[in-house]
């Protein structure tokens, strides 16, 4: 599969910064030095530059903004998350500025640009600096830059850790307005949640009737997560379906283009020693970009989440695979249908194919289900080690989850040396997971691009999961059935 996945000749990728202008699409990236794994010095990032016409093609472009060179400069421990905007007759940058020399180790910055290639620091950074009134010293970060029509001004939002509250929830978004892009007038705490540490890469846009604003959660649930308002002084309310996408896509930023699309753009954390028991680092590979868009039909505001047409379209490449039963009943309705029929029992089978790297796409009509069905991915054949992609009826909700689930010690001292239990770590068993009513008759859309590591599923043009499984596995992906019988119909891989 062609995806873009990170800048040539480096390790990882991390925060992008998208922007969309005169018909070309700009991807801004935190890149760390090659070879860094750990704080701090992977987070010695530099601002990596690449454009494309088409969402799938990417030329990389030379590197925009680097961290400063003396001690003095604010940026000079990383050049970290901000935003790019063009106005005012030119393109303004406004990113974190870190630093573990200065006395604010986070600031928020400003360089310019006639072209949006070449690059000029304001000699004035830091520009902004925590205001110790109402807020800790540190965490005063992730600039994010637009044009208010409502407000009639220039808007900035970033984040900042409030005094008072409980410890780990004095995250907030701060806004600041201006006229000029130069002098910006402090407003306030915009949003004060109190549910997470801090809400790393905010963004704000409205999309028909409502104001969104996203941002992403480390401390809790690492995932990237939207609120909806009326007006974009809030107040905020929180959706049912939260999520840009499942844990693992991170720190998610969109952009608009001339069409009225809206893409963001997340990447999947890196594990130590590229292990599914590694430790998860900071930075990664770049995601599928999801698309998102009011759901129809839904008078509240509620984000669809669903693959690019451009991604879809991009894979032609038919590749080969066969259906292998293992267990159960099931019946084969040509060459590219599957019914599972399971009542009280299990039914499943594999798609086996050689290849490490595809998308999968299918169409599975549930005919009746009392417990659950869904998809194997990364399994051995007795799907004791997998990712199981689960509908489950009496929850209403699709998850992944990460088997086997019992991590006792005296349940691994007994495990066969042929079954290797994976540790999830902070993530839990159930890594990712969100509502998702269905009933019997119902048709469900389901696409899952395996690339090597990397897992992304799209479910019913309105949920996404993204997850890295590193150890290969005996198959790909297969199809289950729990006390349910449902048919997995119009099976393809393209490459």
């Amino acid at each position: 599969m062609k995806i873009f996945r990170m800048p040539a000749g480096a390790d990882s990728t991390g925060d992008a910064i998208p922007y969309f202008h005169n018909g070309t699409y700009h991807i801004f990236s935190l890149t760390s030095p090659k070879g860094t794994t750990v704080y701090p010095a992977r987070l010695r990032t530099t601002w990596d530059h690449h454009i494309s016409t088409d969402l799938v093609n990417w030329t990389q472009l030379p590197s925009a903004i680097r961290p400063g060179d003396a001690d003095s400069d604010p940026d000079a421990s990383g050049i970290w998350t901000g935003d790019v905007i063009f106005g005012e007759g030119m393109w303004h940058a406004f990113y974190t500025g870190y630093s573990l020399k200065q006395r604010f180790q986070q600031t928020i910055c400003h360089a310019t640009s006639p072209d949006g290639v070449v690059w000029t620091k304001d000699p004035a950074n830091p520009i902004l600096t925590p205001r110790l009134d109402e807020y800790e010293d540190q965490d005063w970060r992730d600039p994010y830059v637009f044009w208010n029509d409502e407000d009639g001004m220039y808007w900035m939002i970033l984040l900042a850790r409030l005094k008072g509250g409980p410890h780990m929830r004095r995250g907030c978004v701060v806004l600041y307005r201006s006229r000029d892009l130069k002098a910006w007038e402090y407003y306030g705490p915009l949003y004060a949640p109190y549910h997470t540490s801090g809400p790393e890469c905010p963004e704000m846009y409205r999309m028909g009737r409502y104001w969104y604003l996203s941002y992403s959660r480390f401390s809790e649930w690492t995932n990237t997560v939207y609120r909806i308002a009326n007006s974009p002084f809030g107040p905020w309310r929180t959706p049912k379906y939260d999520g840009i996408g499942g844990r693992r896509f991170y720190a998610a930023k969109s952009l608009v283009n001339d069409e009225g699309r809206r893409f963001y753009f997340g990447w999947a954390h890196d594990r130590g020693d590229r292990s599914d028991v590694g430790d998860w680092y900071w930075g990664g590979a770049f995601c599928i970009p999801h698309e998102v868009k009011p759901m129809a039909g839904d008078d509240d505001g509620e984000l669809a989440v669903f693959m690019p047409k451009e991604y879809v379209d991009a894979c032609t490449t038919p590749v080969p695979w066969e259906y292998k039963h293992v267990w159960g009943e099931h019946t084969r309705f040509g060459p590219d249908n599957v019914v599972l029929d399971s009542p009280g029992t299990l039914s499943y089978g594999f798609v086996t194919t050689a290849a490490s790297s595809f998308l999968f796409r299918c169409t599975i009509r549930v005919d009746r289900c009392l417990d659950h069905f869904g998809l194997v991915l990364k399994s051995d054949e007795a799907i004791a080690t997998s990712l199981l992609l689960t509908f489950d009826r009496s929850m209403d909700r699709v998850a992944l989850v990460n088997m086997p689930q019992r991590l006792d010690p005296f349940w691994q001292e007994s495990t066969p040396a042929n079954i290797n239990p994976r540790e999830p770590g902070p993530d839990g068993p159930r890594v990712a997971e969100k509502a998702f009513p269905f009933k019997d008759g119902d048709e469900i859309d389901v696409k899952v691009a395996i690339d090597n590591d990397m897992v992304e599923i799209f479910v019913g043009e309105k949920v996404a999961f993204t997850y890295r499984s590193y150890a290969k596995a005996e198959y790909e992906i297969g199809l289950l059935a729990q006390d349910a019988s449902v048919g997995f119909y119009g099976i393809r891989l393209d490459t």
